[in-house]
């Protein structure tokens, strides 16, 4: 037996007990959600301290207590957070979880191991392909991989049941997307201080210089990011409406590709309802309020369509594509407003003004005149002095 089974009691050791009793015959929800409460809220060692008491309860005797176990273990990765995750991923949790399982698959597979299929298999097409932190759950891949590799054979998934827990179902603002990352890096940065072994304190060297802000560099784009999520919001509208085009009949609005960007339509527009009001940015605001027309026009029209109406071919422009052409629009519109508001301060086309060739014999007097006046003005003189006897 592994040295996970073998610490101490921990704090959720209790609660767990209480949630996986063979007493029980299904599981008690209102406990379980307690339980993911308490990981949420008190976060540090709790996600440990929860993966351990759950996995111990796993590898119980009791097949009642397994599956109360797994149940559990279910409902805590669908409504916890990162912390969680990071631990089911660890190579430490992932070996208890599968210590039972034959080198050799069975011919049938009980309950027990159905169940840690289906979980293991839940988990590598959500975690480890659509979330932010994929990197970081990578060993459930490579169990995955083993255990396909050894013969084991993994259920077929619905896309509802990948929906529940997809990272990507919903949109997150900057300060969002920036808190998460925050708690991430902390789950982090306290597993790898935990396991302690050189590669780990370096990676935790790294990790403190992110969270310091030191590496600038290594610090994401959360405003691109939200561009990126909100295009790809874009995308799927316009995909169900050349969708809804194509004159489909009522009942084809069933097949599973048109129900899923529906669904992530619908789940899509509150968020961006409530954005509008909160963002100051002018720009943002144009595309948002874009994108929500087009929502409301794309899901009208399938409701339309479901409902048995007919409905008429209508051109919608791309959301982006609008705002750009509004926004050159009202470029030109100022530009040809300045043009004319503008008056010239020199006329250059105006005629030159004919100056008088003459103007010197004119205004200036001759030379010739100044001479003679100025010799009558001497002969006016009396230059002799008459001396008084």
């Amino acid at each position: 037996m592994m040295n996970i089974l073998m610490r101490p009691p921990n704090p959720m050791d209790d609660i767990v007990e209480r949630a996986c009793n063979a007493a029980l015959y299904e599981p008690n929800l209102a406990l379980n959600m307690e339980i993911c409460d308490i990981i949420n809220t008190k976060k540090k060692n709790y996600p440990r301290h929860a993966a351990i008491a759950i996995v111990n309860k796993i590898n119980n005797r009791n097949p009642t207590v397994n599956l109360l176990a797994l149940s559990l273990l279910d409902h805590c990765v669908k409504n916890c957070g990162y912390p969680f995750h990071l631990q089911i991923s660890t190579k430490e949790f992932l070996n208890e979880l599968v210590r039972r399982f034959p080198s050799q698959p069975p011919l049938g597979y009980n309950p027990v191991e159905s169940k840690i299929l289906d979980l293991i298999e839940q988990w590598n097409c959500t975690l480890c392909e659509n979330s932010r932190h994929k990197e970081d759950f990578k060993n459930i891949y490579e169990i995955r991989k083993l255990l396909k590799f050894r013969g084991y054979r993994f259920p077929k998934l619905s896309k509802e049941v990948i929906a529940v827990m997809n990272p990507n179902s919903g949109l997150k603002t900057e300060e969002e997307l920036e808190e998460e990352d925050q708690t991430a890096n902390a789950a982090k940065l306290d597993e790898l201080l935990r396991r302690g072994t050189p590669a780990d304190l370096e990676a935790a060297n790294d990790l403190m210089k992110i969270m310091a802000g030191y590496d600038r560099e290594a610090i994401p784009d959360y405003k691109k990011q939200v561009s990126d999520d909100l295009q790809k919001i874009e995308e799927k509208a316009m995909e169900l409406n050349n969708r809804l085009g194509e004159n489909v009949k009522p009942h084809e609005l069933s097949q599973p590709d048109i129900q899923e960007l529906v669904a992530s339509c619908k789940a899509a527009q509150p968020k961006i309802q409530v954005w509008v009001t909160e963002t100051e940015n002018e720009e943002r605001i144009a595309y948002l309020l874009s994108l929500n027309d087009t929502l409301n026009v794309v899901l009208k029209k399938y409701e339309n369509i479901k409902n048995g109406k007919e409905v008429g071919e209508e051109f919608i422009e791309a959301p982006s594509d609008a705002v750009k052409h509004q926004k050159e629009q009202q470029e030109q519109i100022e530009k040809q407003k300045e043009e004319e508001n503008q008056a010239p301060l020199i006329d250059f086309d105006s005629d030159p003004i004919e100056m008088p060739q003459n103007n010197a014999s004119i205004n200036a007097p001759s030379s010739s005149n100044n001479n003679l006046s100025l010799l009558d003005d001497l002969d006016g003189l009396n230059l002799s002095v008459k001396s008084k006897l």
